[in-house]
């Protein structure tokens, strides 16, 4: 059995973004384990998707990847310091974009040009993963099926209503709306259908959340509860109808479960909303750019923004 190390060990989202490549890898190639190097938090992911075999999380020592002889790497993502660590491992074909100094320890590049953003992440992620399975005479094979395995019961679903989720803040990853105009947008939307919101956030901006809805009386909204557990959030953004948020890591994981998503996007070249398209069927989602009339905030039409949203996603 050939083994491959694919690297991605920055954000959330970003990794999520790699999903449709490595099923493009398992698909035609069935037998090879797929190890994924990354972030410590997401140590469960190889529980969630089928395409991971194991996660590796200790990037200290080049000894724990090169005791497991890899026949290939695949550095989605790297630094420096990790690409040195796969060329002191003695893998024999390190596959990587040719973009950065890191490039160097790479055996087996291919110019991307990803700041240009001329296309998703995704796609890019797809082509590299594509170059890999050409330069070993592997056939290209796509089986569609769910990304990720998830077992949940609907536990906060309410069938008279529409479970909209809303994740108001970014973590200082990219700007967002303000809360008053998530708040606006809420209203507005309530206008239109029936519908529970739940605002959705990490364990540092839970007080803010708590503090938008207490700000709106009329409104049908709750808080859920934090989690630093992965699958724990899966499972509760599995159980909203669509998500809402800025363009943000549980944006793109409930884009990898196929949910109805709205992100909002910064217009600047590297931060587009072609550039972090999610990975859910294009029946599924919608995006809109900031109109830069505000330096802290992504600013939008609302009430034209709430009608597309409607009309595409909830009517």
């Amino acid at each position: 059995m050939k083994k491959l190390l694919v690297i991605r060990n920055d954000r959330l989202g970003d990794l999520m973004l790699i999903l449709p490549a490595l099923r493009i890898i398992k698909s035609s190639v069935p037998d090879i384990e797929i190890d994924c190097l990354t972030n410590e938090s997401y140590k469960d992911l190889s529980l969630l998707s089928g395409d991971i075999d194991n996660i590796i999380s200790d990037v200290n020592s080049y000894k724990s990847i090169s005791k497991q002889s890899y026949n290939y790497s695949i550095s989605f993502f790297s630094t420096f310091n990790v690409a040195y660590k796969l060329w002191r491992s003695n893998i024999k074909r390190r596959y990587a974009p040719a973009t950065k100094l890191a490039q160097l320890f790479s055996n087996r590049t291919i110019k991307q040009s990803r700041s240009k953003s001329l296309k998703p992440e995704y796609e890019y992620n797809n082509d590299l993963a594509c170059y890999f399975l050409k330069d070993n005479d592997y056939d290209i094979k796509r089986i569609d099926s769910p990304l990720i395995r998830l077992n949940s019961e609907n536990k906060i679903k309410d069938r008279l209503k529409k479970n909209i989720f809303i994740h108001p803040f970014t973590g200082g990853s990219s700007k967002t709306l303000s809360g008053d105009d998530f708040i606006k947008l809420c209203l507005e939307l309530h206008k239109l259908c029936s519908c529970r919101f739940i605002l959705h956030c990490d364990k540092y901006d839970y007080e803010k959340c708590l503090n938008i809805k207490n700000k709106v009386s009329n409104l049908d909204m709750d808080v859920i509860k934090p989690t630093d557990q992965l699958i724990q959030m899966f499972s509760n953004i599995n159980e909203c109808d669509l998500f809402i948020s800025g363009s943000t890591g549980p944006l793109h994981v409930a884009g990898s479960l196929n949910k109805k998503t709205v992100g909002f996007y910064p217009s600047k070249k590297s931060s587009t909303s072609l550039r972090w398209r999610t990975i859910n069927e294009e029946s599924n989602k919608l995006s809109f750019e900031d109109s830069e009339t505000d330096d802290k905030y992504i600013k939008v039409d609302i009430k034209s923004v709430v009608n597309e949203i409607y009309n595409k996603l909830l009517k």
